[in-house]
């Protein structure tokens, strides 16, 4: 895996996973979905699917904990505000400074957003960006991974084929 690589997919990924439309029926498809792939690999999530201007879903299973739902938060604020995924943003720190700390002239306040995977906008076509999925409990990259699968198989769009490759 290279930086590069994740980067490429990543644009992939945003522009495959755009959805017609997107209701609170969507919202907890996704949030089932998942929680039964975390299940199915063992992992601890926290799993939350929000509008700007409400919550939808909210899921966090045993394992997990509040620092969990403050990830999410602070992963959430970075899709509100950057308008890409948490874990483009993370990336393209790293390609600049080796580091997902945001630089003191960014003017972010680390306790309010996380540039760390597992958050991915929720874009509607002919609507823009209205909310976001997010997830923590693995690392970032995998985080990120749960969400991705989960929209595209709620969009019927190939999953393998939106993967990262293999670290």
């Amino acid at each position: 895996m290279t930086i590069e690589a994740d980067v490429a997919k990543v644009a992939e990924q945003e522009a495959a996973l755009v959805f017609p439309a997107f209701d609170e029926a969507a919202a907890f498809a996704i949030g089932a979905a998942i929680k039964a792939d975390a299940e199915a690999k063992g992992s601890r999530l926290a799993i939350d699917v929000r509008l700007w201007d409400r919550p939808l879903f909210f899921f966090a299973m045993p394992g997990t904990s509040f620092d969990n739902a403050e990830w999410i938060r602070r992963k959430s604020n970075c899709v509100r505000r950057y308008g890409r995924p948490s874990y483009a943003i993370s990336l393209r720190l790293r390609q600049k400074s080796g580091t997902t700390l945001f630089a003191a002239d960014d003017g972010v306040d680390p306790m309010e957003i996380a540039a760390h995977g597992g958050s991915f906008p929720i874009r509607v076509k002919g609507a823009g960006i209205v909310g976001a999925i997010t997830v923590s409990g693995v690392p970032g990259r995998d985080d990120h991974g749960f969400v991705v699968r989960a929209i595209a198989g709620h969009l019927g769009l190939d999953a393998a084929a939106l993967a990262f490759a293999p670290e």
